[in-house]
């Protein structure tokens, strides 16, 4: 199955679900290929500290290399596609012959996750054609929200079903739309609720996805239990409240 993982605007922590996401499956024993999609504003490479490998997916639309050399096994199990930071790379990089770099391999791996640049553009609209389900990443924020439900509507017009929204950085600021007025709003089914954890830009400055720098924390939890509703194999995971000092002085007030 390709998933692409995307959200309508910036900011939204796509990148950190979508390694946490392919770092969660193959804990449950799926082979699973994570690539990084956005070709212009590389990210994922960083957090599986694979950013200078060369060849990597720029070289791969530029036609000097195939896709299968391009492809790493990291230490999680997880296999990886990454795209260089080279602004050389990305000049000579054709973006059309991505769906066939792609579509050559993914029969070889259980799950493709595909981490798609955020908005819509000719790289999403492509990310988009070529995948199975989109699971839409948010905060729950109007912008982030409104912006997703367009990206919602073009991924339906491509033939692409939503898969589910995963709700992500729960509990940072006041003001926050709730599960069932996002439901609501973008007419598709949260999967999970993701806390707001430092552990997440904790683990980012080591090069590293939350679940292996802490496999118990609150988001890593959320993100195994996203794995677990995806791969049809649910388990049971209690995920404590991380509450931080915004959502403690909330509580004192809304009772």
């Amino acid at each position: 199955m390709i998933i692409t993982v995307a959200s309508g605007k910036g900011g939204v922590g796509k990148t950190t679900c979508s390694a946490s996401l392919a770092v969660a499956l193959a804990k449950l024993n799926k082979k699973v290929l994570v690539v990084d999609g956005d070709i212009s504003m590389a990210n994922l490479g960083i957090l599986f500290d694979m950013e200078k490998k060369k060849p990597s997916l720029h070289e791969v639309l530029s036609g000097e290399a195939d896709v299968r050399e391009a492809i790493y096994k990291h230490k999680t199990g997880v296999f990886v596609l990454p795209t260089s930071l080279s602004l050389d790379g990305y000049r000579k990089a054709d973006i059309d012959l991505f769906s066939d770099a792609i579509l050559d391999v993914a029969d070889e791996y259980d799950y493709v996750i595909i981490d798609a640049p955020a908005g819509l553009n000719r790289e999403m609209a492509i990310h988009l054609a070529i995948a199975d389900k989109l699971l839409l990443v948010i905060t729950p924020e109007m912008f982030s929200i409104v912006d997703a439900a367009r990206l919602k509507e073009s991924s339906e017009m491509a033939g692409t079903p939503l898969m589910g929204i995963v709700l992500n950085r729960v509990g940072r600021d006041f003001g926050e739309l709730g599960k069932d007025e996002i439901e609501s709003l973008i007419k598709g089914k949260v999967l999970v609720e993701i806390p707001e954890d430092e552990n997440i830009r904790n683990a980012a400055l080591n090069k590293k996805t939350v679940i292996e720098y802490k496999p118990k924390s609150p988001a890593s939890l959320a993100f195994m239990k996203l794995a677990s509703i995806i791969a049809g194999e649910p388990i049971r995971i209690e995920i404590k409240e991380n509450l931080g000092i915004i959502e403690r002085i909330k509580r004192l007030f809304i009772r």
